[in-house]
C-alpha cells in the first residue's frame, strides 16, 4: 500500500471507500442485531491508519458500525468464502479477480495501490538500480549470489513478489 501524500489523494480513497461500502448499508434494512459487519482488511491497510478516519463517518451515515478483522489477501478472501466476512479490502488483483468470477462476491473497486520498492546496499551488487520491478525482482531470482526475503505468507504482497 502506498502512503497518502495529498489531501485530494486522501479525499478520493475515501470516497472509493464509502461507495464500496454503501451498496451494503443499501441493500436491505437491517434488522436491530444486524446493525454490524465484518471486513477482512489487510494488515497493511489496518496499519495505515485509514479505517479510524473512514469508519466513523460510515458509521454515522449508515447506522452500521465496521469490524475490522487484519489478515492476509488469502486469509481474507477465505473468511469471505467461508461467509465469515461480509465485505473484503485487500490487495492482489489476480486473487480478487478470480474470487468475484466464482460467484464470491460484486465485481471489485480500485481504492488505493500497491508500489514496490526495492531497497539494498548503496553500492548496487545486484545491478539492479533503476529497473522497473519486475526486471529487478527477476535478476535477483536468477542470481546464485543475491537472496530476496519474503514473509511467504500467501498474502497480497508474497502474490504479486512471487508473480512478478
Amino acid at each position: 500500500m502506498t502512503t497518502l501524500t495529498s489531501r485530494a489523494q486522501a479525499r478520493r480513497a475515501a470516497l472509493a471507500f464509502l461507495a464500496c461500502l454503501l451498496p451494503l448499508a443499501l441493500a436491505a434494512p437491517a434488522r436491530a442485531q444486524d446493525r454490524s459487519i465484518v471486513m477482512a482488511s489487510t494488515t497493511s491497510t489496518e496499519q495505515s491508519g485509514l479505517f479510524p478516519h473512514l469508519l466513523p463517518a460510515f458509521t454515522q451515515a449508515t447506522g452500521i458500525t465496521i469490524k475490522v478483522i487484519a489478515v492476509g489477501t488469502g486469509q481474507a478472501l477465505d473468511m469471505a468464502r467461508r461467509g465469515d466476512a461480509d465485505v473484503v479490502f485487500v490487495h492482489d488483483r489476480a486473487a480478487e479477480d478470480k474470487f468475484v468470477a466464482e460467484g464470491w462476491g460484486l465485481p471489485r473497486r480500485d481504492v488505493m495501490y500497491n508500489d514496490f520498492v526495492l531497497v539494498g546496499p548503496k553500492g548496487d551488487p545486484a545491478g539492479v538500480r533503476g529497473k522497473d520491478i519486475v526486471a529487478a525482482l527477476g535478476k535477483l531470482a536468477a542470481s546464485p549470489s543475491e537472496t530476496f526475503i519474503s514473509r511467504g505468507d500467501k498474502s497480497g504482497t508474497n502474490a504479486a513478489e512471487l508473480r512478478y
